[in-house]
């Protein structure tokens, strides 16, 4: 007896110490399956931020390189080469000279001097203003000071000065005002052909006539294209105009408007066997040299080509 109650007793004393131990918790499914996906989020989100702040230091360091450079080179001044280039673009390019049959000039160009300006290099803007206007009267004060007050590295003063202009300015010996030859379009002989040549505008390109249709056959494609040819590069355009009897054929129509007191007037000379203009004329003219702005005039268009006339009035 003595012996059982004395096994049992170490089992007994234990009872109520496993009573009283609590029981394990079980986790159910939608709990562990939320923890595992917020954990997963959460790494993926931090690998996101980690991403994010890459990208974000890239982009500002590339905004700061071009940043950087942009005002380096606002800053720095125009070299000899690049000021070169913009003027050379600037200046008016070379045309070919028009002839008649007989190799007489019509249309040709002239070297002549042209004023610029480096607005970056000009102190005294006034003072430059007043300088100039006061050598170059015809020049716009207000323009010439809104043209010096940009940031651009080139600004025209006056184009095709006279020599004794040139001289002047000279004298004045502003900082950042200059010269630059370019190129001019002349007409020898005035009014004579005026509506079959046309005109050229400042910069020597052709808006009217056979100067219009010289630059639309190509040449203002090469003078766009940066090819800034000579006219000794440049076959001369032969036109089947005789000068002579151009000039003969206005004389008679002076004549025919100071007899009947006529408004206008205008003729052609045909050859009959080929068909080719000899000599054209319409009246009132204008010189391209002086007065191109009459070109547009209503009164000085070319009535063989442009007026309409009744089919009775042409017998």
């Amino acid at each position: 007896m003595h012996d059982d109650s004395a096994a049992a007793a170490p089992d007994v004393a234990r009872v109520p110490s496993q009573i009283g131990e609590p029981a394990p918790r079980r986790r159910s499914l939608p709990r562990l399956l939320g923890a595992f996906l917020r954990d997963v989020f959460r790494t993926r989100l931090d690998k996101s931020r980690a991403r994010i702040r890459v990208v974000a230091f890239g982009f500002a360091a590339i905004y700061c390189v071009v940043g950087g450079r942009l005002i380096q080179l606002g800053m720095r001044p125009d070299t000899p080469d690049t000021f070169k280039h913009v003027a050379a673009e600037a200046a008016a390019a070379a045309r070919p000279d028009i002839i008649d049959r007989n190799g007489e000039i019509l249309a040709t160009d002239i070297r002549v001097m042209s004023i610029f300006a480096e607005p970056k290099r000009i102190i005294d803007k006034d003072e430059a203003v007043e300088l100039l206007t006061a050598v170059l009267p015809d020049v716009n004060a207000r323009e010439l000071r809104d043209r010096l007050s940009s940031r651009k590295g080139f600004a025209w003063v006056k184009r095709g000065v006279t020599p004794k202009e040139q001289e002047e300015v000279f004298r004045l010996g502003l900082p950042g005002v200059g010269f630059l030859p370019e190129d001019k379009r002349v007409y020898p002989n005035g009014p004579i052909a005026a509506h079959v040549l046309g005109l050229t505008n400042v910069d020597n390109a052709g808006i009217a006539g056979i100067e219009k249709y010289i630059d639309d056959q190509g040449l203002g494609a090469l003078h766009g294209a940066g090819f800034n040819l000579s006219a000794a590069d440049m076959k001369p355009v032969r036109l089947s105009l005789d000068l002579k009897v151009t000039y003969a054929l206005r004389d008679e129509l002076l004549q025919g408007i100071a007899k009947y007191k006529a408004n206008a007037a205008a003729g052609a000379i045909l050859d009959v066997n080929t068909g080719e203009v000899i000599a054209l004329a319409s009246l009132p003219d204008y010189d391209p040299n002086t007065a191109a702005a009459e070109a547009l005039d209503k009164d000085h268009i070319n009535r063989l080509t442009v007026g309409v006339y009744e089919m009775g009035s042409t017998f």
